[in-house]
Formats: structure tokens, sequence, C-alpha cells
């Protein structure tokens, strides 16, 4: 199986360095517009289906990207971002001030840390059972889970960045 992994493009905190986690925003007009671009980009790949994360910034742009794809999109709370508890949706900076950011097994108070998100991400990629290629529209942090698990390193390592109108492609045997 073939895995097309996207991650959403830019929203309105992402503009202004506010860290969303499970918290949410809408996609900005530039980020609706790479959107678009990805759904071209993918339009000839014949995937068969979008996985999403459940919250609205994936969802936005996995159903911009189906206006070229025209697959049944299904939405899953696995692949949402780290969960920062008390800190969704808080401005980066006051994150940053806090908290020792490179430490994986930092929980978030009422949140989870990155390497439980980790696994949560990690286990659904595995359980996937597709022949056909899919489409995984999620996060930075959770790019930076399957990244970091494929390379076997650092989740902060320079091999686990991404750019939001990047597409990743893997063989689901590479991962």
């Amino acid at each position: 199986m073939i895995l097309y992994l996207v991650r959403h493009p830019e929203t309105a905190c992402n503009r202004h360095d506010i860290t969303q986690g499970h918290a949410d925003s809408p996609l900005t007009k530039k980020g609706q517009n790479v959107a678009k671009k990805l759904g071209q980009l993918l339009k000839n790949k014949n995937i068969s289906k979008i996985y999403s994360s459940d919250l609205g910034r994936c969802l936005q742009t996995s159903r911009i990207i189906n206006q070229q794809l025209h697959v049944k999109i299904i939405a899953k709370k696995e692949l949402r971002e780290i969960n920062y508890g008390h800190y969704n949706g808080c401005a980066t900076n006051i994150i940053r001030k806090k908290f020792v950011l490179s430490n994986p097994n930092l929980v978030f108070p009422r949140g989870e840390s990155f390497n439980q998100m980790k696994k949560r991400v990690l286990k659904f990629i595995k359980n996937l059972k597709e022949d056909q290629p899919v489409l995984i529209v999620t996060h930075e942090g959770c790019l930076r889970a399957i990244l970091s698990d494929k390379y076997k390193v650092r989740f902060t390592s320079a091999r686990c960045n991404t750019m939001p109108d990047q597409t990743l492609v893997f063989s689901k045997k590479s991962l």
C-alpha cells in the first residue's frame, strides 16, 4: 500500500504563532490555496480514500483536496495533533517559556506527551489494511512522529521537518 502524507496548511492560529493542539482554527486563504494545489498534485495518484484527523483544519484541508479526488473521507481521532491539555490554543512563546519541548516524555497538564501521541499515530498507521493508495491528512507533530520512527531519530531532528505544502510518499512496508 502507498501512503501519501500531508500536513494541513496554514491556519489563522499558525499565522499568529498560537499552538493549536486539540484546539482549532480555520485555514487562511493562503492555506486554502495550498490545499487546492495539493489536490491538483494528488488527483492522478489513484488514491482510494482520505484518512483525516477529525480536527477541523485537517477536515477542511481534506475537503478541499477531495474536490479533485472525489473519494470517501474518514475522520479519525487517532490522527489528531498532540494534546497540549490546558495549553491547547495558547501562544507558542508562553508554552516555550514553561516547558522543555524537546522532552518527548513531557506530559502536558490534562494532555499527553509526544511519545503518547506517537504511539497513537503509529498504531493507526500499522493497523491500516488497504490495498489501494490512501491519503493521510494530519498535523506537523504527527508527521514528526512518523518520520522519527521511520528514520530512527529524535523527533527534533531536521529529518523530521515538514512544510505545509509538502506531500510525503511511503509504502506501508517502509514505515
